[in-house]
């Protein structure tokens, strides 16, 4: 279990993410409000989405380009 310092635990209540040196995995690992993390979940999943749905729409444009060049 992670024992965090006041000052983290107020940084955490506050919103703000903390870093924590995780040696036993060889990198830092980042703490945050669990609303805070859904809400970038939420987000980056939108995103991907708005990507997929761009690169889609990209290659149709370039397949009716093609067959349609005038």
């Amino acid at each position: 279990m992670i024992e965090l310092t006041e000052q983290q635990r107020q940084s955490v209540k506050n919103g703000e993410a903390i870093r924590i040196p995780a040696p036993e995995i060889g990198e830092d690992v980042v703490l945050l409000r669990a609303a805070q993390y859904d809400s970038m979940r939420e987000s980056l999943d939108d995103q991907r989405a708005q990507e997929a749905i761009l690169r889609y729409s990209m290659k149709q444009a370039r397949k009716v380009a093609q067959e349609n060049p005038f």
